[in-house]
């Protein structure tokens, strides 16, 4: 089950880089984390990402600040305040009932589930994670999406923070359960 013994884990640690990341320590990220750098995150020198929200204020220390100096510094969904003084801050895109938001967590988080399948996830444990994605919250499903599309399958399973995503992760005739590489010799 992907939903309870998978994810414990990933879970646990997703709660935790959510949590620095509210409070602002969440700065560093290892560019393996940060598909594509991912949307609204700025690099900043060596491996270390600004999270959306943050600018790189200094490249050649790696620091960044709160705040942002253009869109590319928000999430998807949101925008450099125009009107804003120093430090600006990202605030949400306006929509009308035409409009679509740009990036919907939910629709990215399923995508991702697909990613994971064409990676070598089981069929049964895609499933299972198209279901895990709709009790979610959005930031956990932007988190997952942020793991399918553009990052390598060899990739998945260091984004998620779990040791395997399909055998072919694993070494030495080991398989790959509960998102671990076990047996073998």
């Amino acid at each position: 089950m992907l939903a309870s013994l998978r994810l414990a884990p990933l879970q646990s640690g997703l709660l935790l880089a959510l949590a620095l990341g509210a409070l602002g320590l969440g700065c560093k990220m290892r560019q393996d984390f940060v598909p594509n750098k991912g949307p609204g995150f700025d690099h900043c020198g060596g491996d270390v990402f600004c999270s959306p929200g943050q600018h790189c204020a200094d490249f050649s220390l790696s620091v960044c600040e709160e705040g942002c100096l253009t869109d590319d510094n928000c999430d998807p969904s949101q925008m450099c305040d125009p009107d804003a003084a120093a430090p600006r801050q990202c605030i949400d895109r306006p929509t009308t009932d035409a409009e679509t938001p740009m990036f919907d967590n939910l629709v990215g988080c399923k995508e991702a589930c697909k990613h994971f399948e064409s990676c070598g996830l089981a069929a049964d444990e895609a499933t299972q994670c198209l279901t895990d994605c709709e009790g979610f919250t959005p930031d956990q499903q932007s988190a997952f999406a942020n793991c399918g599309g553009d990052v390598a399958c060899s990739d998945v399973a260091l984004c998620l923070n779990v040791q395997c995503v399909s055998t072919n992760d694993c070494q030495n005739d080991q398989s790959c359960v509960k998102f671990a590489c076990v047996g073998g010799v």
